[in-house]
């Protein structure tokens, strides 16, 4: 009987319901006291942009080689901003060290041109004006001045108005490795400022345009701790060189206020002040307006927590020079005679203009970013450096290669649009196969799990595109038409899925008094039980129960035995009392209802999604043994079919083009995630995990294969597997006398005689020993030719295997094309000729 469900359990789920669709408050899940926090935090800020903006180049040189040569005798200049003071006691011995070698990159990758280094004056090899895009590279360590540890500050006096947690311990984000890679996604701001109206003494030489940027950069110590660590830098980018100067900003560190002070010269300190100088005091007066509706802290570093804590963690802070390398004129398509200057500046900026504002420009091709990077950590004394020329040859690695974020946005809806054709295909392939399993006997071999594996896989791939959607901008269709075609693979098989369990699960048997009279009634009327369809396997006896004519009482002394026990216990269900003192009362059982197998699959998708996200934060490692035993488990969805294919004797349950279209669809989305090395997501590849995951599903194939070509119980110990009626056993001459043979095969039948006597050559030998009989199918009407192995001998043959593959023997003695029966069972387990039930396949 069904439960009914508690009127408040009601109550409360329409309750959460309307609360969910409620329209959000502006002050709702607002804190006052996180208010209060973060105007302190902005009022800081103010002060700290009031200080850059009173400061002048050279006002911070806390070494002997930044001050000028008549200045040798003064102290050492430090500027009134967090982590520029003195008392911060940052690291900066390595500052000059960190602007010489991001000079050295610069020059390298924009050379002297006759001898004159134009680079200086902006005027050097044409770069992107745009820099953003995606790039990943690997980055080494370099031998640092002073090693730092946590004992190296104080950061209760440094910054007083803050409670730290873990400040004696090993800080975050701190590279303990000696290589690694880095991702960098930068953005760039599209409003360009020009200094060009000013006089040239007023105005910067090198920094005639200027720009804001932003980027995440994500470091993987990969020799080092494993541990990824994601933060976010703030800064300037200065097109026409191709400079970007970036650093991160927290509450011990005024990053992104002493950017200018940390820049290569006066002329960058200049136009990143004016530059600042407007950017930041706008920030800060948008923030205030909206305190209450936005309380995020601008320039946060920390990505995964963007609100002010009163309770921060300290981690590295990080200092990032990068140079923009100029295009090849390879990849833009020129040989040797390419155009140079302004006509090589024309033609990247029409490419430009056509990634952000397509108009249908011909583009033959878009050539990569190729950046080059120094990152200087001055409170944990790090100095690190993309690996690439002229201190590592080209071939072992090249700094930083990316593309654009047009060109990712591209290639992201190209795969998008790929995965949902591969969907589609899922669903072609679904539904052919639905059409050959619409039967309760062709339902009944296909195993529920291989199927459910499919399914919530499909469900988990809906989930996502429908999480997606929402936000989408750039890749709304491509996310739409995914979402669509997993909603219909997801419901096909679903569809199908619910058909199996219908066929499949047991029906609860019902031990109330009624059934059990009714049965002792009938069990009066009827006679003898048929006997058992398990073959006989001592060879001793007959292969096969006797003859269907000869009655249904008749047969071995043990089914006689077995009918009148049957026979017993049924009368005794019919006395009142007699069946409950003749056997204990079992409980009925209560199968598992479809709906709550569906539940338990969403609530499995949706801890394999948690876990997943998780494992970004987790070692290199670990993340990918993780992943890839995941792709291992989703790739074995033809395991549970083997193992039902051999529990319950049956050849084949699926088709060929399911089976080979499944999984070379479930494979191609995987291959260009693990194989090739530039995809959007810029994960690691691993060719030999994914060789692996191949070879695990082509293996899985050729085990249904050799189960559909020799039996599904071929080199399976015969203890192992339950007893199942075998439709294509070995026939005998030695089991003539005992009746083994199928009707129509025996001596004693005079059809199959006369036929044989009509017959030319009557028993044809077969070249593996034994003779070979003629019978005609009662089905096709046609002449099947069954071999038959001589008294005394073992047909082990590869021909005796295949050819009793053509012809299949039931229970009743009556023999048939395998064709012909296996159509014929399709659709009703009887037998065509005498109408006896049938074991399925």
């Amino acid at each position: 009987m069904p439960q009914t469900q508690h009127p408040a359990f009601t109550f409360l789920i329409v309750l959460f319901i309307v609360w969910l669709f409620l329209p959000d408050s502006e002050y709702q899940s607002q804190s006052i006291a996180l208010s209060d926090l973060i105007l302190s935090r902005l009022s800081h800020y103010r002060a700290s942009l009031d200080v850059l903006n009173a400061t002048r180049w050279g006002d911070f040189s806390p070494l002997e080689a930044d001050r000028k040569e008549d200045d040798h005798a003064s102290a050492p200049k430090y500027v009134n901003l967090t982590g520029f003071r003195e008392e911060d006691r940052f690291s900066w011995q390595d500052l000059g060290r960190f602007r010489e070698r991001g000079l050295r990159l610069s020059r390298h990758a924009i050379p002297a041109v006759g001898g004159e280094q134009l680079w200086d004056v902006a005027q050097g090899e044409p770069v992107w004006a745009n820099a953003s895009g995606v790039l990943l590279g690997q980055w080494v360590r370099r031998q640092e001045s002073v090693p730092r540890t946590y004992d190296s500050f104080n950061l209760s006096q440094s910054v007083p108005s803050m409670h730290w947690i873990g400040d004696k311990t090993e800080w975050a984000r701190n590279m303990t490795g000696t290589a690694g890679r880095i991702h960098v996604r930068l953005e760039g701001n599209k409003t360009v400022t020009g200094y060009e109206q000013l006089s040239k003494t007023d105005g910067p030489l090198s920094g005639g345009l200027i720009r804001n940027v932003k980027s995440a950069v994500t470091f993987e110590d990969t020799e080092g701790s494993g541990l990824s660590w994601e933060m976010r830098l703030w800064g300037v980018h200065w097109p026409r060189q191709g400079v970007i100067m970036m650093t991160t900003t927290s509450e011990k560190f005024d990053g992104i206020f002493g950017l200018p002070h940390l820049t290569p010269g006066p002329d960058y300190f200049q136009s990143s002040q004016r530059l600042l100088n407007q950017t930041l005091a706008h920030t800060i007066a948008t923030k205030k307006k909206n305190i209450y509706s936005d309380q995020s802290i601008p320039w946060n570093s920390d990505i995964e927590n963007p609100l002010h804590t009163p309770n921060p963690s300290p981690h590295c802070e990080y200092v990032m020079y990068v140079q923009i390398h100029p295009p090849s004129r390879q990849s833009l398509g020129f040989g040797s005679a390419s155009p140079k200057g302004e006509n090589m500046a024309d033609i990247l900026q029409a490419i430009e203009s056509e990634l952000e504002s397509p108009l249908g420009a011909p583009i033959n091709h878009v050539p990569k970013l190729h950046m080059s990077a120094v990152i200087y950590s001055p409170d944990c004394g790090l100095f690190l450096e993309t690996k690439g020329p002229p201190d590592f040859p080209p071939s072992e690695a090249n700094h930083l290669l990316g593309v654009k974020t047009e060109v990712q946005i591209s290639r992201i809806n190209h795969w998008l649009l790929a995965y949902a054709v591969l969907m589609f295909g899922q669903v072609i392939l679904l539904k052919g196969q639905m059409k050959e399993t619409y039967t309760p006997s062709t339902l009944g071999r296909v195993s529920f799990w291989t199927i459910s594996m499919m399914l919530i896989v499909d469900g988990m791939t809906f989930s996502a595109a429908a999480t997606w959607v929402a936000t989408a901008q750039h890749t709304f269709l491509p996310t739409l038409t995914l979402m669509f075609a997993s909603f219909m693979s997801m419901t096909i098989g679903g569809s199908l899925l619910a058909k199996i369990h219908e066929i499949q699960t047991p029906q609860p048997r019902r031990r109330d008094g009624a059934q059990g009279a009714a049965g002792a009634n009938s069990g009066t009327t009827s006679t003898t039980s048929s006997a058992p369809l398990t073959p006989n396997r001592t060879g001793t006896g007959p292969i096969l129960p006797g003859p269907v004519t000869a009655g249904r009482g008749s047969g071995t002394p043990a089914a006689v035995d077995q009918a009148t026990a049957a026979n017993i216990a049924d009368g005794a269900a019919a006395v009142p009392g007699a069946a409950a003192a003749a056997r204990p009362a079992a409980p009925p059982t209560q199968a598992q209802t479809f709906q709550s197998i569906m539940g338990r699959f969403i609530l499995l998708s949706v801890c394999i999604s948690f876990v997943g996200i998780s494992s970004m934060t987790w070692y290199t490692a670990v993340r990918s043994w993780f992943l890839n035993i995941c792709a291992f488990i989703y790739l074995s969805m033809w395991v549970p079919q083997i193992y039902r294919n051999i529990i319950r004797n049956c050849r084949r349950a699926l088709k060929w083009q399911f089976v080979v279209g499944e999984s070379l669809l479930r494979l191609l989305p995987l291959s260009y995630f693990w194989l090739r090395q530039d995809n959007f997501l810029f994960a690691r590849t691993e060719p030999r995990a994914f060789v692996t995951l191949c070879l695990w599903v082509w293996l899985q194939i050729f085990v249904l294969a050799t189960q559909d070509a020799v039996g599904p119980r071929f080199g399976i110990p015969k203890g192992w597997t339950p007893d199942a009626w075998d439709y294509h056993p070995v026939l005998r001459e030695d089991n003539v006398e005992a009746g083994g043979l199928p009707i129509g095969l025996g001596p004693e039948d005079s059809p199959a005689r006369d036929r044989r006597r009509s017959s030319e050559d009557r028993d044809k030998p077969r070249p593996g020993g034994g003779t070979t009989r003629a019978i005609d199918c009662a089905i096709c009407r046609e002449v099947l030719e069954v071999p038959v192995v001589k008294a005394g001998e073992e047909d082990m043959s590869v021909t005796g295997v295949f050819a009793r593959r053509m012809y299949m023997v039931t229970p009743c003695r009556h023999i048939f094309h395998t064709p012909c029966l296996e159509s014929w069972m399709k659709f009703r387990l009887q037998c065509p000729i005498c109408r006896e039930d049938l074991p399925p396949l």
